[in-house]
């Protein structure tokens, strides 16, 4: 685990992982549960930009969207006791997770790609195909596991996850 600041004032708690890991869904029952602010770095970053984010991908590039997302995530990262649930790809760029780190204790969401391909992904094109999704696990765990204070696996219901979740983080409070 990396050395992280313990103070529970104004620490952010960011949720990585795949596509289709449970992190917008976990956030918004953290959020609930901790009585923090909800951001989904995704929606927050097409909400600025008026755009969807596949739009900017087929007219402008990975590599654009990549300069939007860190710019919206070192934006996300300046409040103050808010959940953020980042996009699958974040971890791409060691820059985003210095930002997400700084205020920020970082837990990876992970979760069976046999269960994450059981999910309908009409809305991800990334995922329709199961070894796309092993490409791409196989592309980030590494970079999931490197980052993460916490890691917490997605193997139970949302409430048990949920609440495991909490307990993680209540320990490196209490360390």
């Amino acid at each position: 685990m990396k050395n992280i600041n313990k103070n529970r004032m104004g620490r952010n708690i960011v949720l990585i992982g795949m596509p289709a890991s449970g992190k917008s869904t976990i956030g918004k029952l953290l959020a609930k549960k901790m009585n923090y602010e909800y951001y989904d770095a995704d929606r927050y970053l097409e909400r600025k930009e008026n755009v969807k984010i596949s739009t900017l991908f087929s007219e402008k590039g990975e590599e654009y969207f990549r300069n939007l997302e860190t710019k919206y995530l070192k934006e996300l990262s300046q409040k103050n006791g808010i959940i953020i649930s980042t996009g699958g790809g974040a971890v791409k760029r060691e820059k985003n997770m210095q930002i997400l780190g700084e205020k920020g204790i970082i837990v990876f969401l992970n979760r069976k790609i046999e269960d994450i391909a059981k999910e309908n992904h009409e809305a991800r094109p990334l995922l329709q195909n199961i070894d796309n999704i092993y490409k791409l696990y196989d592309e980030r765990i590494e970079l999931y596991n490197r980052y993460s204070n916490i890691i917490v696996e997605n193997d139970g219901t949302l409430k048990e996850v949920t609440d495991r979740v909490v307990e993680e983080i209540e320990k490196i409070f209490e360390e």
